[in-house]
């Protein structure tokens, strides 16, 4: 019985270490790059869109400044 205690606390301590391993992003999966190419045309649209309302506030704001309501 004694060879059954240590081969289970081999496994056990083998287990435990497996465990215990660092994972790193070097071993995940690589981005595809049809996806990096949709979030960068997201950004791009959302960029955009930014500048867009940017420009819009800005001649809002002019020609508020520019024709007193009172």
């Amino acid at each position: 019985m004694a060879w059954l205690t240590a081969l289970i606390k081999a496994i056990l301590e083998w287990a435990t270490a497996e465990i215990k391993k660092d994972t790193k992003a070097g071993d995940a999966d690589a981005t595809p790059q049809s996806l990096k190419n949709r979030w960068r045309d997201r950004i791009d649209q959302q960029l955009e869109k930014q500048k867009k309302q940017k420009e819009e506030n800005e001649n809002s704001k002019n020609s508020s400044d520019n024709n007193p309501s009172d």
